[in-house]
């Protein structure tokens, strides 16, 4: 949806992603529809008019902002190994036709990736508790992630054992 627009950044406390709407089509229908359907925002600047950003909060929070839409979210760790997301979308009035399709569409291709997002957690928890578990580099490209290991590992010495302590395991 984003093509080579996509941005990663880390910024210490606060993690910035960006992306423009690409003007070719996507292959997924919602986000195609999205491009197609989203109107023009009077009281946006030219350049926000087709723009995603995500800031997230160190270390549970973040805003999605979107042209339609500003999406809150918060994960609240419940145990361990589980969280729970607490999200909330606000907006300003607007009953364009338009704007309400618009919206749909966003929280369908948000519904999407919050999916895959959980199942790829679910698996990476499933595997940390295998034995055959290790801890290995991240990949370059993952600015964000790279950039919370770093500040856990700062703010919390016992992250920086080779080993949990016994009284962990």
């Amino acid at each position: 949806m984003f093509g080579k627009s996509y941005r990663i950044e880390a910024h210490g406390w606060c993690d910035r992603m960006s992306g423009e709407l690409a003007d070719t089509p996507s292959n997924n229908f919602w986000e195609r529809f999205y491009q197609a359907h989203l109107p023009h925002v009077p009281h946006l600047t030219d350049n926000a008019q087709r723009r995603w950003l995500y800031w997230k909060l160190w270390p549970n929070m973040a805003f999605d902002i979107y042209a339609d839409q500003i999406d809150f979210m918060h994960w609240v760790p419940t145990g361990p190994t589980t969280t729970e997301l607490r999200v909330m979308a606000y907006a300003l009035p607007d009953d364009r036709r338009e704007m309400k399709l618009a919206r749909y569409a966003n929280e369908r291709i948000n519904r999407v990736v919050n999916r895959e997002d959980t199942w790829l957690i679910e698996r990476v928890q499933a595997g940390m508790q295998s034995r055959f578990f290790s801890a290995g580099p991240l990949a370059a490209s993952e600015v964000c992630l790279r950039s919370f290991n770093a500040r856990i590992r700062d703010l919390i010495p016992e992250t920086r054992l080779p080993h949990p302590p016994e009284s962990y395991a």
